[in-house]
């Protein structure tokens, strides 16, 4: 593993530290545990990074204390100005990967300028990589300076604005080509890309079809509309990791910017389009979506990409062209786009017998570990995986945890249960 990814993992471990120290002292909400949110972070990071990264103890303690502080000001800036659109788990998922995002940028911004490596020598993964990691920075940008400065949301601001984001994001000289004629020589490179984005198209063409005829419909969206978006998912990613997945890896990374974009319009009420997003929010949003970003789809895309997103290298293949990793991978699509699915429709209609101090149904639960454990046994059929008994086990014993889990986790499911399959899975398999 390369330095800066073992920093990434060592800084996100020190994370988690402060995090589990901040829940346990509102949990215990006593004055006398108030050393835990201070004083243990700062042990645990301090002793990650001597011993982990070999740092002395000055520099692991101050590096502790820079990390401890920028997280802590983040997330509370987080919390404030986004009032009721997350929870203090959400909003500490996200902070976190904000955090850490920002810190890999810097340090492949840093490499990129020092080596200045050529497209060959990144490959295609890790070119593609680069360009959607600093035209997130981008965009990024973009979305604090119009949060911090309300004198840039005025539309003839605002337009030029995100021209000039178009522009940073495909012109910035961040690979050799620039971005936007590397990109394009890779999808043109390969026939099957262009067949896939045919496809990808055609989706784009169907989910307008169901946005339209919801609104049309003038009813606000039943569950069973809403999960036909992990259908969507479900429809766009298992060909991308099955035959495309470093193309996969930046259409992902695409989409994530456009629903970024989409709700800042929504958001901001920016002419044309603002007010027509607002409609199709309010109809399609759900329990969970009280505050002013639309966490939910956003939460349904970065689930599904995460665990492409964490692995060191997700797309490496044998000679016979499968993905040993592929079930990691599938993490998100398994757990959401089916399990999560099928418990939600099959429990909100047939649900009877409630999981005590739970709204969620054992029939739901049932659904979620049948539908995890059926498109296995169908890629095992074609011959996409090959799995043994033992890690048969692993599987079957993943798809029960991450049932449950879905079973009593309200809010951030979408994430969570990602986490959870890839990290038994990970381990096992």
């Amino acid at each position: 593993m390369p330095d800066h990814f073992k920093l990434i993992t060592l800084t996100s471990m020190a994370i988690c530290i402060q995090n589990i120290s901040f829940f346990i002292y509102l949990t215990l909400q006593a004055k006398l545990y108030k050393w835990l949110i201070v004083f243990v972070p700062f042990v645990g990071g301090a002793c990650i990074y001597k011993y982990g990264l070999g740092m002395t103890w000055l520099l692991s303690s101050l590096w502790t204390v820079f990390i401890d502080v920028i997280f802590q000001r983040c997330y509370i800036q987080v919390m404030r100005d986004l009032p009721k659109s997350f929870t203090y788990g959400e909003a500490s998922i996200l902070t976190q990967g904000v955090v850490l995002f920002l810190m890999n940028t810097l340090i492949m911004g840093y490499r990129l300028i020092i080596d200045q490596p050529s497209n060959e020598e990144l490959g295609d993964l890790r070119t593609l990589s680069t360009i959607m990691m600093f035209a997130l920075l981008w965009l990024l940008i973009v979305c604090t300076s119009l949060l911090a400065f309300q004198f840039l949301r005025k539309p003839f601001i605002f337009y030029p604005i995100m021209i000039t984001f178009v522009a940073a994001a495909t012109l910035a000289p961040v690979t050799t080509p620039i971005p936007v004629i590397a990109v394009f020589e890779f999808i043109f490179r390969d026939k099957m890309r262009l067949y896939i984005i045919l496809f990808y198209v055609a989706l784009v063409g169907a989910t307008i079809i169901v946005v339209c005829w919801q609104l049309r419909n003038s009813q606000h969206a039943t569950t069973s509309v809403r999960k036909l978006f992990h259908l969507l998912v479900v429809l766009v990613y298992i060909p991308g990791f099955l035959y495309e997945c470093v193309f996969l890896y930046i259409a992902s990374g695409v989409a994530l910017a456009l629903i970024a974009i989409f709700d800042l319009l929504r958001i901001l009420k920016m002419p044309p389009l603002g007010e027509i997003l607002e409609k199709a929010f309010f109809s399609f949003a759900d329990e969970k979506d009280a505050g002013l970003i639309a966490f939910t789809p956003m939460c349904l895309l970065i689930g599904s990409s995460l665990p492409m997103w964490i692995m060191p290298c997700p797309c490496v293949t044998d000679e016979h062209g499968l993905n040993s990793q592929l079930l990691a991978l599938l993490a998100g699509i398994l757990t959401i786009g089916f399990g999560d699915t099928a418990a939600s429709v099959i429990g909100s209609k047939w649900g009877r017998t409630k999981w005590r101090n739970s709204s969620r149904s054992i029939e739901g639960s049932v659904a979620f570990v049948i539908y995890v454990i059926l498109p296995i046994v169908i890629l095992q059929l074609m011959e996409f995986i090959q799995l043994n008994e033992m890690q048969w086990g692993v599987i079957v014993l993943a798809t029960l945890v991450a049932a449950l889990v879905e079973a009593h986790t309200d809010q951030i499911d979408n994430l969570v249960l990602p986490l959870v399959f890839y990290v038994i899975v990970s381990l096992g398999c």
